[in-house]
């Protein structure tokens, strides 16, 4: 009897432990998929940033009549399509 019950508590700590690493994995995964999202949200918010401080700057340029569009979108890593339709909407707003 007491075999029994030794054997059976043996083996009921080893189910808790196998399911507490079953639970801490899944807490890790968790967590780190959280990090990463975090990380492209962040990622993403930078890169629209600098896109919009780009369109600001090259607007400014257009206004000012600093350069060429081309010379424009190639100062504030543009497309030239972009900021050609920039300058139409300075023209159409004068």
């Amino acid at each position: 009897m007491a075999a029994e019950k030794t054997l059976s508590k043996i083996n009921m700590d080893e189910w808790r432990w196998i399911i507490q690493g079953q639970i801490e994995g899944r807490k890790r995964d968790y967590t780190s998929g959280l990090l990463a999202a975090e990380r492209r949200g962040i990622a993403k918010g930078e890169l629209r940033g600098a896109q919009q401080t780009a369109i600001a700057n090259a607007r400014n340029l257009l206004s000012m009549n600093l350069g060429t569009p081309e010379q424009i979108a190639q100062a504030v890593s543009l497309p030239l399509e972009q900021v050609l339709a920039l300058k139409n909407e300075l023209e159409t707003e004068s």
